[in-house]
């Protein structure tokens, strides 16, 4: 059967118009967000905790790279296709943040393997805020790809909890595998698949504060309930930066909304099912929750012989040594990992702290270029907030600020997959910004 050139344009429109799509897009969103929720337990029951020695062990650990590149692709075509927005002050400063990071970084690091490896972990997520602003045409589709991936997150948590109760000699076997010890802080602190309690809380903490915003902008009853499910996994994470960065965000949206009488029953929710985990766990009501305000009262105090407050010593030292910068790698997870005890200038230390080691890695001029774009979205949001109280921006924001509160003492802007989530929702709250 012949067709003709006409016959066979058309019919890869057809193929274009149904496979690349932004709902498709959304699905492989989908698909990246819980892959990446397994992808450390992944790794660590087929290759372990060791450094990469072969191909596939290779191919395992690039197993989130690779989706990545997948997502990015895909969305790049849709966007060729006729998605395009209008660039305004926010694309640009943030393609400067990270363009300029990135040369500078390069320049200062003189060494491709590190550099690559710092890039991998800070500025490659950022892909993420142009993918969400290719929906500006279909806000509806971003408030719905959010409202799945957070729908994802309450079943993780529930995973979490199960795993942490129920099996919780496999859960001890994946942290022996990964090369560590179980956390301790008071008491067993949970960190699901991702093996990482603050990044688990960090997770838990983003969903708790969106299922918060549905409440009082939809009057659901049954958003207590999983409040009550995600305020479990963040008070057994024993994480204070992400427990304390919730309460920002969780007064911003009560102080904004001013709905009282679900604040105060939400409230009460979360001292009861605290006070019931420190029951359960330590014979006392109020154990754990003291252990947290005070150690968290002893570190803001800078006090002696606390493992934090010492990081923080000496990472300023060594920001105060080089205020121009190591170079894009030689900070924060990657230094600690690759730099550590070789005698190659580097802040190890750096790991207590975003803006520090930001400051560290790219100097005060990085530092400079992510408090611009961090102020242009600040005052450009606030005066959207003012106009549009209950728009689905409102919560992005309270993210924002949430997120950047936790940054002073924890590198959160580093905690890959969740980094690729926090672009995304900041390129999908852009998309309001560019209406007004």
């Amino acid at each position: 059967m012949r067709y003709s050139i006409k016959q066979l344009f058309l019919s890869n429109m057809i193929v274009k118009k149904l496979f690349f799509s932004q709902e498709n897009l959304g699905v492989l969103l989908l698909v990246f967000i819980i892959y990446s929720c397994f992808a450390p337990a992944v790794r660590i029951l087929t290759v372990g905790g060791n450094e990469m020695k072969n191909f596939y062990e290779f191919v395992i650990t690039a197993l989130p790279d690779l989706l990545l590149l997948i997502v990015s692709s895909f969305g790049f075509i849709v966007w060729l296709k006729g998605n395009k927005f209008q660039i305004i002050a926010l694309d640009k400063t943030i393609l400067f943040f990270v363009l300029f990071n990135t040369l500078y970084g390069l320049f200062l690091a003189r060494n491709i393997f590190i550099f690559a490896q710092g890039f991998r972990v800070t500025y490659l997520p950022v892909i993420f805020y142009f993918i969400g602003r290719i929906f500006l045409s279909n806000k509806n589709l971003s408030k719905e790809i959010s409202k799945n991936i957070f729908s994802w997150f309450i079943l993780f948590g529930i995973i979490g909890l199960i795993l942490h109760f129920a099996f919780r000699n496999f859960e001890i076997h994946l942290i022996e595998l990964s090369l560590n010890h179980e956390s301790v802080y008071f008491i067993p602190r949970i960190g699901s698949m991702v093996l990482m309690p603050v990044l688990f809380a960090t997770l838990m903490a983003i969903t708790s504060l969106y299922f918060y915003f549905r409440l009082l902008t939809e009057n659901k009853n049954w958003f207590y309930w999983i409040i009550a499910i995600l305020s479990s996994c963040i008070f057994l994470s024993v994480s204070r930066g992400p427990i304390f960065a919730f309460i920002i965000g969780f007064l911003f949206l009560s102080f904004l909304f001013r709905q009282w009488g679900k604040l105060l029953i939400v409230l009460g929710i979360i001292i009861f099912v605290s006070s019931l985990w420190s029951y359960i766990l330590t014979d006392s009501l109020t154990a754990t929750n003291s252990w947290i305000f005070s150690s968290t009262v002893d570190t803001l105090e800078f006090g002696e012989g606390i493992t934090r407050v010492e990081l923080w010593k000496l990472s300023i030292h060594d920001f105060l040594q080089r205020p121009w910068g190591y170079g894009l790698g030689h900070a924060g997870v990657t230094a600690i990992r690759f730099l550590k005890g070789t005698g190659i200038p580097a802040a190890v230390y750096t790991s207590d702290g975003w803006f520090l080691k930001l400051a560290c890695e790219t100097g005060i001029p990085g530092l400079i270029s992510y408090l611009l774009l961090a102020g242009i979205f600040f005052f450009k949001g606030w005066n959207y907030i003012s106009q549009n109280k209950f728009s689905f921006f409102t919560f992005v924001f309270a993210i924002f600020i949430m997120i950047n509160a936790q940054c002073i003492v924890g590198n959160t802007l580093d905690f890959y997959p969740y980094t690729s989530l926090y672009w995304l929702l900041i390129g999908f709250s852009v998309n309001y910004l560019q209406k007004q």
